[in-house]
C-alpha cells in the first residue's frame, strides 16, 4: 500500500494537471485580451482628450483675438469721439473767441454761432482762466 501512495505523489494523475493548465492558459489569454482592450480604450481616451485640447486651444485664441478686436474698436471709438469733441470745441469755441477779440458783442456772436448769451459768457470766462493758467 505505501507504494500506490508513493507512485501516486510522484506521479500524480495528469487529467486534473492538464485541466488546471488549460484553465491557466485561457486565463492567460483572456488576461491579455483584456489588457489589449484597456489599451486601445486608455489611447482612445488620449486621443480624444488630445483633440478636446486642441479645440480648447482654437476656441482660446477665437476669443482672444475677438477680445483684441474689441479693445482696438473701443480705442478708435473714443479717439473719435475726443478728436470730435476737440475739433467741435476748438472750432465753435474759437470762432466765439476771435469774434469777441475781433471787437463783436456777446450778443452779436451768439446770434452768428447759435450759443446763447450765456454761454458766450461762459466761454469768455473759461478762455481767460485757460489763458491764466498757461
Amino acid at each position: 500500500m505505501l507504494w500506490r501512495v508513493n507512485v501516486s505523489i510522484k506521479n500524480p494523475p495528469l487529467d486534473p494537471l492538464r485541466e488546471m493548465t488549460t484553465e491557466l492558459q485561457s486565463l492567460i489569454v483572456e488576461s491579455q485580451a483584456n489588457a489589449d482592450k484597456f489599451l486601445q480604450a486608455m489611447e482612445q481616451s488620449r486621443l480624444a482628450l488630445k483633440e478636446i485640447a486642441l479645440e480648447l486651444e482654437l476656441k482660446e485664441k477665437r476669443v482672444k483675438s475677438v477680445l483684441e478686436k474689441s479693445r482696438q474698436e473701443i480705442e478708435n471709438t473714443n479717439a473719435i469721439r475726443v478728436n470730435k469733441a476737440a475739433d467741435f470745441s476748438r472750432s465753435k469755441y474759437s470762432e466765439v473767441m476771435n469774434m469777441i477779440n475781433n471787437g463783436h458783442t456777446e450778443e452779436e456772436t451768439a446770434q452768428v454761432t447759435g450759443f446763447t448769451q450765456a454761454e458766450i459768457g461762459l466761454i469768455i470766462d473759461l478762455s481767460r482762466i485757460k489763458n491764466e493758467n498757461s
